[in-house]
């Protein structure tokens, strides 16, 4: 019932839901949605009274993230290890969560037989997003910020993280969602969505090594989970901390030169290269192994298309999209950025062996 109260609210109802929840921190808020993400609603809050005092309020999507207290209590426990990484604080600023005037981490607010859990944010001012980035030094510390990331969050013993989502970035548990529910889907849309069934069962074997986890990593690296500086020139600070986990080091390697590749119209061998080399220099000296380097970033690409074409089959029920057929117009998209991966391995190979 959740996901489907997230998905039928329009602009105006959301609005009117985040204003009552506002409350909850500011006497007389003022509120603008803030960006397109497609999991939670996300809102600019500010102050009538001190317009300067700016927040984001977000509403956690309960269709997602089923246990919000776990998600809240492990977001505090990275921003903790990561206000402990001396190098990496001296260099980015931290998220930081701002309880309501009773305490709280969260407000929960019940409306239409539904209940909202709701989190604020300080706005970091004099920042932005660059998607797409608009120069390959922007692309270099970006993954440079994200190297310095894991590397910070080394010290955190994974045991002390459960998956916010059971089955995150779960290459073997995708391909298993997707078996069912295309056992049960039906002709019509067997037959429409039949060339990215057919690359999907075609492309099921990944290297072993590459689907255990050995690392604790932030978890969805793309180009707009980094802020920049409003001349664009450096790295403010790494947000989104939803999906710290237990994974492999290099999904948030390949999960960056993916986004990057879809932002910029395509794979290009130097955006690939300053990618490389701003991974390395913010991860450190820890031998990472060459083959993942250059695997990863087919193996992100063919995952999310996998995802988008599994969530096309059952009804759009995760991905939250205008009308059904874009998720399957965005499977199409990531499986071919997967398969120019593919084609580019060589030339891949090269420039790793070049940067290490």
């Amino acid at each position: 019932m959740a996901a489907k109260v997230l998905r039928l609210k329009n602009k105006k109802q959301w609005l009117a839901l985040a204003h009552a929840a506002a409350g909850a921190w500011l006497d007389t808020p003022v509120l603008e949605p803030l960006g397109n993400g497609h999991i939670h609603q996300t809102f600019l809050l500010s102050d009538q009274e001190k317009p300067a005092e700016r927040y984001v309020l977000q509403c956690v999507n309960a269709a997602v993230y089923g246990d919000i207290d776990l998600l809240m209590q492990q977001t505090r426990l990275v921003i903790e290890r990561l206000s402990a990484a001396s190098a990496f604080v001296a260099e980015y600023r931290l998220p930081e969560l701002i309880p309501t005037r009773l305490g709280e981490s969260t407000f929960v607010h019940a409306s239409d037989g539904a209940a909202y859990s709701w989190r604020l944010w300080r706005f970091i001012e004099g920042s932005k997003t660059c998607d797409p980035p608009q120069n390959r030094e922007q692309i270099r510390q970006a993954a440079k910020a994200f190297g310095a990331y894991q590397r910070a969050m080394a010290g955190l013993d994974a045991d002390q993280l459960v998956e916010t989502i059971p089955g995150f970035l779960s290459m073997a548990g995708y391909l298993r969602q997707f078996d069912r529910v295309l056992a049960t889907a039906t002709q019509t849309e067997r037959a429409e969505a039949m060339p990215c069934i057919a690359l999907a069962q075609s492309h099921r074997q990944w290297p072993s090594a590459l689907m255990q986890p050995n690392a604790v990593i932030h978890g969805d690296c793309k180009i707009n989970n980094v802020l920049f500086d409003v001349q664009g020139e450096r790295v403010l600070s790494v947000i989104d901390l939803d999906n710290n986990m237990n994974g492999h080091w290099a999904w948030d390697f390949g999960d960056l030169v993916r986004s990057v590749a879809f932002s910029r119209g395509g794979v290009d061998a130097d955006d690939y290269r300053v990618c490389v080399q701003g991974f390395l220099s913010g991860r450190g000296s820890v031998p990472l192994g060459n083959e993942y380097l250059i695997a990863a970033p087919s193996y992100l690409a063919f995952m999310l298309g996998l995802r988008f074409l599994t969530d096309h089959l059952s009804g759009d029920v995760y991905f939250s999209v205008p009308q059904h057929g874009d998720n399957l117009q965005r499977a199409k998209e990531q499986f071919a950025l997967f398969q120019s991966f593919e084609s580019s391995r060589i030339s891949m190979a090269r420039i790793v062996a070049e940067c290490t």
